[in-house]
């Protein structure tokens, strides 16, 4: 059952890809996905050796311990789609779409770790920790972009 779910967001994935960095301001969509993809492997390589979360199933299990095909590929799209997003928007507004962004994907991570070997989490990582943190890397990227713009005008 895993192979085929890492394959469906594997296939998902790379379509979403020429659908998402489009458009205008295509330069900041590949920062930002790029960018994101960068902290994303930063943050899951500290949270396994602080052994706060593994992956006992996953997308090239033998060149990597992360989460390879989410930290880059799926949520960098997901970041670009939230940039997107918000483009217009203000702090408050910014804020709203990050946790709107955040619980879905918060969700269906704790039904994956509830009821497969894609993650797991130990006692001391919580759905909590994860809401938090998306969060947090959302309106990160958000405000980076933000002051890319601010200082490229």
């Amino acid at each position: 059952m895993e192979k085929r779910i890492l394959k469906g967001l594997f296939i998902m994935g790379l379509f979403l890809v020429p659908f998402t960095i489009k458009g205008k301001h295509i330069k900041d969509w590949i920062i930002i996905f790029l960018l994101k993809g960068f902290f994303s492997s930063i943050m899951d390589t500290f949270l396994i050796r602080q052994s706060k979360v593994s992956y006992p199933k996953r997308f090239l299990p033998r060149y990597f311990q992360i989460n390879v095909l989410f930290d880059y590929l799926l949520f960098p799209i997901t970041c670009v789609l939230f940039n997107q997003s918000t483009y217009h928007s203000n702090l408050l507004g910014i804020m709203i779409k990050a946790l709107l962004f955040s619980i879905p994907m918060t969700i269906i991570e704790t039904i994956l770790e509830k009821n497969t070997k894609l993650i797991k989490f130990s006692k001391q990582w919580t759905s909590f920790h994860t809401l938090i943190s998306e969060m947090l890397t959302f309106m990160g990227t958000r405000l980076f972009i933000g002051l890319i713009r601010k200082y490229t005008k």
